[in-house]
């Protein structure tokens, strides 16, 4: 076996087994991302056209200098070898990152890693369904991962898929499967009860059929103002429970839930507000991702934003504060890995939506798949703590291979 084919045979293996193993295992996860990261460098070290590719890409440099400066900002602060290696760990999505959109150059690449992805999309399902007692309050969650991070893998999948449905590169049998995978994979998300994801998916798929889908937009709509009724009549329970968890959104009177996270939004701006007039080299570079817990809750103590109910009431057993998660991506990300860190990923994240953008054809719609995966990445950050997170890694691999679409 020559070199070349024998490369290309390495990457067909880890973009497989990395698409599979979003959905089935971390372990998979974390051996597939290992794997890219060491044969990015080997190739890197060996190889002077594969090196010239990759620093010849504007994005890739991004990544790969985003993912050092966050290194080297944990050195720089007095922070834990334990926040190091989380640093260093849990960004390695941006490594990645690299060896992927360089892989994606080849069809087959492309072709191992969207099969990777629906059959260990299809595998989870079985297995989901399989363990249905695993319903909670209304939410179903993945056999392999979390309600919520099972609901933000399938808001991305689906927002993912959405556009490769109207793909003309692909046969008509090939548009059916990713229409039904896509159709099933929506309808796992709104079992999920996954709000931050249903917004995000929603907006992004919405204003994608909306731009470059009219059509097909108006018939959802009428189908699902057809469909509301009978189903609604034939499934109340289930039914109600999704009404109920929509109405939940807006409300930050009565559900605690989004009591705790405008809560501690209010403590969070304040801790920065305070950095900023006491410490603003720790606003720009972070306190670090373990070290961080302790200063938060130093501030929790001592702080006059928050009454002492509310204090209270947040401190209360079923609540389980304090903890070191915020429920945003920009307020957690901008406390533990600072303000430079985090405007850096969020302006990677925008310039790849804009190449996505920028390489769109009328016949080929997969590419726009990556504005919109950047749209609902950024809107469930809202509401969820998603950078650095197993979240971020799923994103970058849809993205990555959404940017490679258009490529023959």
């Amino acid at each position: 076996m020559d070199t070349k084919l024998a490369t290309l045979r390495a990457e067909n293996f880890m973009v497989l087994a990395l698409g599979a193993g979003l959905f089935l295992s971390k372990p998979v996860i974390y051996a597939a991302t290992g794997l890219l990261t060491l044969y990015f460098l080997l190739r890197c070290f060996r190889d002077s056209a594969y090196r010239r590719a990759a620093f010849s890409n504007k994005l890739i440099v991004a990544a790969l200098v985003i993912y050092v400066f966050g290194v080297l900002a944990c050195l720089l602060m007095p922070t834990t070898s334990e926040d190091l290696g989380f640093i260093a760990r849990k960004s390695l999505y941006l490594l990645i990152f690299a060896p992927l959109l360089l892989a994606f150059r080849h069809p087959s690449n492309r072709n191992y890693a969207l099969t990777g992805l629906i059959i260990g999309f299809w595998i989870a399902a079985i297995m989901t369904l399989h363990h249905g007692e695993q319903i909670h309050e209304g939410r179903l969650s993945g056999a392999t991962w979390l309600v919520d991070v099972w609901g933000v893998l399938l808001a991305l999948f689906f927002v993912f898929l959405t556009p490769r449905i109207f793909d003309q590169q692909y046969s008509t049998p090939v548009r059916v499967l990713f229409a039904i995978t896509a159709l099933t994979a929506f309808i796992f998300l709104i079992l999920s009860g996954a709000r931050g994801p249903w917004l995000g998916a929603s907006f992004a798929i919405g204003l994608y059929l909306l731009f470059y889908q009219r059509r097909t937009l108006g018939v959802i709509l009428v189908i699902a103002v057809v469909a509301y009724f009978p189903i609604k009549h034939f499934a109340p329970a289930p039914v109600a429970q999704v009404e109920q968890r929509i109405v939940s959104i807006v409300d930050t009177e009565d559900n605690m839930s989004n009591w705790i996270r405008l809560t501690l939004w209010k403590l969070s701006i304040a801790q920065s507000i305070e950095k900023f007039e006491t410490n603003p080299v720790e606003l720009l570079l972070g306190s670090g991702s373990t070290s961080h817990f302790a200063k938060v809750y130093d501030f929790f103590e001592r702080t006059d934003v928050l009454t002492q109910e509310e204090k209270n009431q947040l401190s209360a057993p079923d609540v389980g504060y304090p903890s070191n998660d915020t429920h945003n991506l920009y307020l957690d990300a901008i406390a533990k890995h600072g303000l430079v860190w985090t405007l850096a990923n969020i302006f990677l994240f925008l310039a790849m939506a804009t190449t996505g953008l920028r390489r769109f054809q009328p016949i080929h719609t997969s590419v726009l798949a990556a504005p919109a995966l950047v749209i609902c990445f950024l809107l469930t950050g809202v509401f969820y703590t998603l950078l650095p997170h197993f979240a971020a890694t799923f994103f970058i691999f849809f993205s990555a291979l959404a940017l490679r679409s258009e490529e023959r």
